[in-house]
């Protein structure tokens, strides 16, 4: 047997030795660049756990929630809401992760008959507040598209009209008829 057949097992078991070194030193870790990072796309920019008042209105129907903590809620006059807390803290993400599906620009609505889409008035508005008397956001959604997959969605001071997941503006509705409660 030659000398670098005898040697080649001992320089492979080097050389992997020598890769693991410089990898644990190096401290780096494989990208998985199959794997799409989060970046949260909705028109809440606020982290949901800020946002201590909403405002919400249906109809005739009016309910001020406030948060009494980490994910819990209570009506104005102190009212525990119960199990729907959850129904709101979903309904915050959403806002805050679920980005709209696509943004109509005022030009394209000149002329167009806004009625059909259900804003005004709304089949339901949403005013969350963080710290302070000022709105963070104020969004009004209206009726479904005809394929009943989107929402009508506007925004307060935004001129744009915005097609949502009907998810979102469904689950502040159960959000609203939970926490009414009996």
């Amino acid at each position: 047997m030659r000398a670098w057949q005898r040697l080649a097992p001992s320089l492979v078991a080097v050389l992997a030795l020598v890769y693991l070194g410089v990898m644990v030193t190096n401290g780096a870790m494989p990208v998985q660049r199959q794997l799409a990072r989060f970046e949260a796309k909705g028109v809440l920019k606020l982290p949901p756990e800020r946002i201590r008042r909403i405002e919400l209105r249906r109809g005739a129907e009016r309910l001020v929630l406030l948060r009494s903590g980490e994910a819990d809620w209570t009506t104005a006059d102190g009212r525990s809401i119960g199990a729907a807390a959850a129904r709101i803290s979903t309904a915050l993400k959403m806002m805050r992760n679920a980005g709209p599906v696509r943004e109509i620009d005022p030009a394209e609505l000149a002329g167009v008959d806004t009625a059909p889409f259900g804003l005004d008035p709304p089949r339901l508005s949403a005013v969350f507040y963080a710290e302070g008397e000022e709105p963070v956001l104020a969004a009004r959604f209206g009726e479904r598209n005809p394929e009943d997959y989107l929402q009508y969605v506007r925004l307060e001071g935004d001129a744009r009209l915005f097609l949502m997941s009907r998810f979102v503006g469904t689950e502040w509705d159960e959000a609203v008829t939970a926490a009414s409660g009996p």
